[in-house]
């Protein structure tokens, strides 16, 4: 038999159960959504009486990027008995009457990285037209579609902080439909009576897209090639009310082109006779629709696929800091926003001179293209932007999917950006950007309905940065290294490895190659202790702790002299440091041939090999091997090649031609693009060496919730070096206001 079919037929039984009881709770109509609903509420919260809720964290700042990363790793995890519950409502409802939008409703809970509950209502707008046929037919290879689309999407969120950190404790408010909050209509009294914390969104999309691709489908598998082409403008408008008297209103616009191409092979997807539900095809299409069908087809078949992107765009942000308690004001802002869609529809309007403005265009042009619509929007609201910005950008991506039903899924992307950002601040003040990233996220054990069991997510940034004035002068580069790791429900272990991974860099700062300092580093075993040693225990046994969720960011940069250190550090010192890094690996070898290493006129590290090997007690003309199997010889050969290849990497970027070549080749070779194939942590822990400490700063933030007895949980910053003396905060503070303001705003930002 059929071994996923096997499977599938052991579970249909657990799954129509639970189809069942999914139908009644999260499934319900307009009309009987709170009835249907409160009954379950009752049992759900008795079944949570013996659930802690997790403890309450130090009041701390977590930025919009780490917020977007904490979303992405709680994202589909079993995190809560309570978490899943949601109450959603199909196309045919309607709320025309209570709030002059149709489309569909959902209703639903998140939780910050502080742990405190979020409610999220959504209302939704969606239009769209496409057609797709098989154009094509090749024999043994299947049909080559072609579709054209055009969509049109809005949708108005509200999302707005809760006073429990317990999913259970605010069931009762996720039922209670009367007090569902929307953006529309946008009167000003309802804006003044927003709460502290309280977000609103109204964003629209506007998509044009062409796509093609063919396929083969066997009786086990799939094989498909894919290609297309994407066009976006993506306006939106967002309310966020930062205190009793501040409220942030943010215009954007964004126009992006994406070109894409991608292969996938996976084993075919299991149809519903294979799943055991064949006699209860009326039950499926009614009462749990057909996203029953797809959920268990995510996770119960094997799948590989690649992907390539190629994207171009630009963005336009405007921001106003209004008083809520100003009557003239907010009478202004509802004039403003009066007619729901319009706010959005003026705005592009207003940025459509924005259109042909160019990434290599004078830092005095994008000034003035700025001012304009800053202008225009200002005098509309009566009042005076306090940011106003742009980003014109370009980049490509290439990921990679991996998934073992059931066991393992995988994702891998690395990608190569450019950004320039330019505001009517700093004097009109310019930044390049070049970016380079790799993220890794996995999870085990993936249970169709109920989430992802255990799982890891890491991404790693180096971003090198230029700033150039309104006159064009351009300064020396800037490299900030940013890495963002946390995990779910994965032990002490892991937490010290995540830890240690900062460590790793911190400890060669300023080291000239001799060693390591112990004083500038993270108290891993503090944060996150190993149990007790049991002498009674049985070899081999594991009594590690499992903790509940945990994450880091660790940001280091480098200043302009340091920098300049790197890029023009003798030879002699790129080897040695490469050599005292490489000691993690092969200590017992380098130790005993160091000073027997030598350097050419062409940067060539060589060595004495007969000395060598008279030092590591082996014959240089005869394959002898060392005690774990490997020849000594051929490990101080291979670190000579390496350390050579390692020198070459940092003079190609010393001999870039000019300042953007120069900050563009730095960043490739910092992510792995070079001779030696050093990489993120690896390349710093080398190049970190030969930088003076004080021209180095480092800021690590470490949140837990451990839910281990007896063990108190981190919510701390932690910060290392000449913090203040080298303009860190400014720097650091300057470029990720930049990045945040233009990242796309995750569902719990703004």
């Amino acid at each position: 038999m059929n071994p996923i079919k096997n499977l599938l037929q052991n579970l249909s039984a657990a799954l129509l159960t639970l189809a069942v009881l999914s139908a009644n709770v999260f499934a319900v109509g307009f009309d009987s959504g709170a009835s249907a609903l409160s009954d379950s509420v009752a049992t759900l919260k008795a079944e949570s009486k013996n659930l802690r809720a997790p403890a309450v964290s130090t009041p701390s700042h977590v930025s919009n990027e780490l917020t977007h990363f904490w979303e992405n790793l709680k994202e589909d995890t079993f995190d809560d008995i309570c978490r899943g519950a949601q109450l959603k409502l199909n196309e045919n409802a309607t709320f025309a009457d209570i709030i002059g939008l149709d489309g569909s409703f959902k209703r639903r809970m998140k939780k910050y990285p502080s742990e405190k509950v979020a409610l999220i209502d959504e209302v939704g707008l969606k239009l769209s037209a496409s057609v797709g046929n098989d154009t094509l037919h090749l024999p043994d290879l299947g049909g080559l579609g072609v579709s054209i689309t055009g969509v049109v999407e809005g949708k108005s969120q509200v999302v707005r902080p809760l006073k429990n950190d317990s999913y259970c404790r605010e069931l009762g408010t996720l039922v209670k439909l009367y007090q569902v909050k929307t953006v529309i209509p946008a009167k000003a009294k309802r804006i003044v009576a927003m709460e502290n914390g309280e977000i609103w969104k109204l964003p629209l999309v506007l998509r044009l897209g062409f796509g093609a691709g063919i396929g083969n489908v066997g009786e086990t598998f799939s094989v498909s090639i894919s290609a297309g082409a994407t066009r976006e403008r993506k306006p939106s408008v967002t309310l966020y009310r930062m205190d009793d008297n501040t409220l942030r209103l943010r215009l954007r616009l964004d126009r992006v082109e994406v070109r894409s191409v991608g292969v996938s092979a996976s084993v075919i997807e299991v149809p519903f006779a294979d799943v055991g539900l064949i006699g209860a095809e009326n039950i499926i299409s009614k009462q749990i629709d057909r996203r029953w069908a797809k959920e268990i087809n995510k996770y119960l078949s094997f799948n590989i696929s690649y992907g390539h992107s190629r994207n171009i765009g630009k963005k336009l942000l405007v921001e106003f800091m209004l008083n809520p308690n100003n009557p003239e004001q907010m009478e202004s802002l509802e004039k403003f926003m009066r007619g729901d869609f319009g706010i959005l529809k003026r705005f592009i309007e207003m940025g459509i001179s924005f259109n042909n403005f160019s990434e290599d265009d004078a830092a005095s042009n994008g000034v003035a293209e700025i001012a304009g619509v800053a202008s225009q929007t200002g005098e509309a609201l009566n009042a005076d932007s306090s940011f106003a910005g742009s980003n014109v950008y370009h980049g490509h991506t290439d990921n990679l999917h991996l998934q073992v039903p059931i066991i393992h899924m995988h994702d891998y992307s690395w990608s190569t950006t450019y950004n320039r950002y330019q505001s009517l601040a700093n004097n009109g003040e310019t930044l390049h950007v070049q970016q380079a990233s790799r993220v890794s996220n996995g999870s085990s054990i993936n249970i169709p309905f109920i989430g992802k069991v255990i799982k890891h997510d890491a991404q790693q940034n180096v971003h090198v940065i230029n700033k150039e004035g309104k006159n064009g002068q351009t300064t020396r580069p800037v490299m900030m290294y940013q890495q963002n790791e946390g995990f779910v429900r994965q032990g002490d272990i892991s937490g010290r490895d995540m830890v240690e991974r900062a460590n790793g860099v911190l400890r060669y700062i300023g080291t000239n190659g001799n060693g390591t300092q112990g004083e500038n580093v993270l108290p891993a075993a503090a944060m996150f202790p190993p149990p007790p040693e049991d002498p009674n225990a049985e070899p081999y046994a594991n009594n590690n702790k499992t903790y509940k969720s945990a994450v880091m960011s660790f940001k280091l940069l480098v200043n302009d002299r340091g920098v300049q250190d790197i890029i023009f550090a003798p030879a002699q010192a790129i080897m040695k440091a490469y050599m005292n890094m490489m000691r993690e690996e092969a200590a017992s070898v380098i130790d005993k041939v160091m000073d027997l290493f030598m350097i050419d006129k062409r940067g060539k590290v060589g060595f004495d090999s007969e000395t060598a090997a008279q030092r590591l007690g082996v014959n240089p003309t005869m394959d002898v091997f060392g005690d774990n199997g490997s020849n000594p010889l051929e490990i101080v050969d291979t670190l000579a090649y390496a350390a050579t290849q390692v020198i070459k990497d940092i003079a190609s970027v010393r001999d870039s031609g000019g300042w953007k070549e120069q900050s563009e080749k730095l960043a490739a070779v910092s992510a792995g693009k070079s001779k030696s194939g050093l990489k993120y942590e690896d390349f710093l822990k080398v190049v970190v060496q030969m930088v003076n400490p004080e021209d180095v700063s480092a800021e690590v933030y470490v949140h837990t919730d451990k839910r281990i007895k007896g063990e108190a949980d981190v919510n701390q910053t932690y910060q290392f070096f000449n913090t203040s003396g080298n303009s860190f905060d400014n720097t650091l503070s300057e470029v990720n206001q930049m990045r945040e303001r233009f990242l796309d705003p995750s569902e719990l930002t703004d």
